[in-house]
C-alpha cells in the first residue's frame, strides 16, 4: 500500500504496529505494517512495488511519516 493509503488506514485504527527490517530481496530496509486483523502490509510505491531503503533511519522516517510515534526495528 502507497503512504497515502496506509495514513488511510493508521487514521482509521486498522494499523496497530510499524516495523522496519531488513529486506530479503535486496540490500536495504523495508517497512511493513501489523494490521489489525492480522498479516502485515507493506509500504509500496504506486506501482504496488515493496520500497527499499538504503538505510535504517531512512525506512524509519518512512514509517513515521504514516502516523506512527514509534517504529520497531527488527534485525537480520
Amino acid at each position: 500500500m502507497t503512504k497515502s493509503e496506509l495514513r488511510n488506514l493508521y487514521s482509521q485504527q486498522m494499523l496497530v504496529e510499524a516495523v522496519v527490517e531488513p529486506s530479503l530481496s535486496s540490500d536495504g530496509w523495508i517497512v511493513e505494517f501489523r494490521h489489525a486483523r492480522g498479516g502485515l502490509v507493506p509500504l509500496t510505491d504506486g506501482n504496488g512495488i515493496e520500497q527499499c531503503f538504503g538505510d535504517v533511519d531512512m525506512a524509519t522516517e518512512n514509517a513515521l511519516e504514516v502516523g506512527f510515534h514509534q517504529v520497531r526495528i527488527v534485525d537480520a
